[in-house]
């Protein structure tokens, strides 16, 4: 057993020794419904012979033979009385693990993804791959924590009483029945090899396939730009065709089991048949046994069908389980989730001494910035200018602490950044990115996000992005539903939404990365001395390639001329 399949299964093993107490009353639940099966098939054997009249077990012998009938009946009746409530008690216990487990596979790839490296989530864990596991993997993972487990108690306990039952009443039977059954762990381990290898396959096409949307979704207005849809419609439905027949592929491999297991039973029954009728005949077998045995025969191939399943959810709930644990064991950025000191205020809100920054994988040898210094008064304002690929945005990444593989010194209210817990910055900072990013919800959500504002505040926050008349516009006001991304916006409405909701976090510090660039001219002049009357006292860095954008900041950096910052 390889590492990843060792950790994988500790994720497994350790959830279960979590919640022992419910897989144990589980397993009893299991047990008794076994027992209660397998009795009631051979009291319908020993009822037959009772009516034949050939002698069954004392211990269901009354003084009449009225009242000896009535005993079987009441064991009949509490034995599937019995299965009732021990099929619900398993439902309850072991099945509904599956759904338990599901929640914790999710909230532990948000627990992990959220403090990766910008890199790694741009790479080896892209938004398509990490929607992938979090659906596709976690839904075939979560079997092997509950459903997948009932049939294997199953396999076992029912397996083996019935095989042992079997054997009580002949034992002849009983070994031509596991004989005829002896070939078909190969075929199974064969099927299951194969189902494994197209399981991977459907896995890594789903993945390609949410890749491919995310693209498609992001690019909506280059599309319509460049007249490209119908390409890119081609391509999607090209790898939407391509993960069907790989998924579908994968599961016909799976229902190769039904007529596998279903086959074996048949010929095992019919073996039997041939077999006891012979003895029924040479008075070696009652009928009353005889009948027993067939309905055993039929009983055994519940197992038997579980077996090939439980081999299969198996081995892709584990693959999936792998592709899970990659996601929880992939290095994480420490200064995410580490614990720092209080914020507490300072003379400068933000001070930059030295500050260096090249790409990892640059091969330039002078860096993108270089020797950079800075020092911001609380309520002052900063504007960043410069030709494309000067590194505004990068600089910006960096003074809100965004980006942390830098040389030199970066101060936040007088401590270095590595000294605050990062969540805890975030809530003294916001930044609005050039590229929106929406949820698909109603405006007011993605304004509250894990917050709740009164309605009144989120008009004003609508008012201050300049939004608030657009919003009026449409039929459902505030709880008007967007799109994916927020595809049924305009690119301006989409800027000023982002904005609002960086807005009603009420920031001490606010980074603006080019964040009105489709936003005309007029409205931008309205948002601007919105932002200039209501946020004196929040200190501000605007990136923008329009110099107009920037006429309330009271400090310009034109990074082009590497000039030193200008005082207006």
């Amino acid at each position: 057993m390889n590492n990843s399949q060792s950790s994988s299964l500790n994720i497994w093993k350790s959830y279960l020794l979590n919640n022992k107490s419910v897989y144990f009353v589980g397993t009893l639940m299991v047990l008794l419904t076994n027992i209660c099966q397998v009795l009631t098939t051979r009291i319908i054997g020993w009822i037959i012979d009772f009516f034949s009249g050939v002698s069954y077990p004392h211990f269901f012998s009354k003084a009449s033979k009225i009242e000896t009938f009535y005993f079987f009946f009441i064991c009949m009746f509490a034995c599937r009385v019995l299965i009732t409530l021990g099929r619900m008690g398993w439902r309850v216990t072991l099945a509904r693990q599956t759904h338990m487990a599901s929640a914790m596979l999710r909230k532990r790839i948000w627990e992990n993804a959220r403090f990766f490296n910008k890199k790694d989530l741009v790479t080896d864990f892209s938004k398509g791959n990490l929607m992938n596991a979090s659906n596709s993997d976690v839904n075939s993972s979560r079997f092997i924590f509950g459903f997948t487990l009932v049939g294997l108690v199953d396999v076992i306990f029912l397996g083996i009483l019935t095989l042992v039952t079997m054997g009580m009443i002949n034992l002849k039977m009983t070994l031509i029945s596991v004989l005829s059954l002896s070939i078909l762990p190969y075929f199974v381990k064969k099927l299951s090899s194969k189902e494994v290898q197209r399981y991977k396959d459907s896995q890594k096409a789903l993945g390609d396939f949410n890749d491919l949307s995310t693209q498609v979704i992001s690019t909506i207005r280059l599309q319509r730009l460049t007249q490209t849809g119908n390409y890119w419609e081609g391509k999607l439905i090209e790898s939407a065709t391509k993960f069907k027949n790989s998924r579908l592929l994968a599961l016909f491999t799976s229902l190769n089991y039904i007529p596998m297991m279903g086959g074996a039973s048949i010929i095992s029954y019919g073996v039997l048949f041939v077999v006891g009728v012979g003895l029924v005949i040479d008075q070696q077998m009652t009928i009353g046994d005889f009948v027993s045995m067939q309905g055993l025969i039929f009983l055994l191939q519940d197992p038997l069908m579980e077996m090939g399943f439980i081999i299969s959810d198996w081995k892709r709930g584990t693959t999936s389980l792998d592709r899970l644990n990659k996601i929880y064991k992939n290095k994480k950025e420490e200064f995410l989730f580490k614990k720092g000191d209080r914020i507490s205020d300072s003379q400068y809100v933000l001070s930059a001494k030295n500050l260096s920054f090249r790409y990892y994988d640059s091969d330039k040898k002078t860096p993108l910035i270089e020797n950079f210094n800075l020092n911001l008064l609380p309520g002052e304002r900063l504007g960043i200018t410069g030709d494309i690929g000067t590194g505004k945005s990068t600089l910006l990444k960096i003074l809100s602490g965004l980006e942390r593989n830098y040389e030199g010194r970066l101060f936040f209210q007088g401590k270095d950044y590595n000294n605050y817990e990062h969540g805890q910055l975030r809530e003294f900072m916001s930044f609005v990115q050039q590229k929106p990013f929406l949820f698909a919800d109603t405006i007011k959500k993605n304004i509250e996000m894990d917050r709740e504002l009164s309605d009144d505040d989120v008009w004003y926050y609508l008012e201050l992005a300049g939004l608030d008349k657009d919003v009026l516009d449409f039929p459902d006001k505030l709880n008007t539903p967007l799109g994916e991304w927020g595809i049924n916006l305009s690119g301006g409405q989409r800027q000023r939404l982002t904005l609002a909701r960086a807005l009603s976090r009420r920031p001490k510090l606010l980074f603006l990365d080019d964040c009105l660039s489709a936003v005309d001219t007029v409205t931008e002049d309205l948002i601007l001395n919105n932002l200039d009357r209501e946020l004196s006292d929040t200190t501000l860095i605007w990136v923008a390639h329009r110099s107009s954008t920037l006429k309330y900041c009271n400090k310009v950096l034109n990074l082009s001329d590497k000039a030193e910052v200008i005082h207006e």
